[in-house]
Parts: C-alpha cells; structure tokens; sequence
C-alpha cells in the first residue's frame, strides 16, 4: 500500500511540473521544456509502475 502512495505521489509530482512547464512558456522556453520533458518522464514512469503493481499485485 505504501507503494502504491508513493508512486501516486510521484505521478501527481510528474503532472505538476507538466502544468508548470506550460505556464512559464512564455517566460523562458529552455526551462518551460526542461520541465514539460522531465514530469512527462516522470509521470510515464510512475503510470507504468502503477500498471505493473495492479497487474501483478505488489500490495506490500
């Protein structure tokens, strides 16, 4: 269960640096993409780990 928080976590963190990166585009577009590139990253690997604990069952 505390797994599954964690990865929940990381998710949420992935979305948010998504949203960021969105907002400050206008402001400096290195930092904007740095930022969309890496919570994209995050959030796919988060999904993907999710994916993998509901399929196989990791409740620990």
């Amino acid at each position: 269960m505390i797994y599954i928080q964690i990865e929940v976590i990381f998710l949420i963190g992935g979305i948010m640096l998504i949203a960021s990166g969105m907002k400050i585009r206008k402001q400096s577009k290195t930092s904007a993409l740095i930022s969309i590139i890496i919570g994209t990253i995050i959030a796919l690997v988060s999904l993907f780990l999710l994916f993998w604990t509901f399929l196989l069952g990791y409740n620990s």
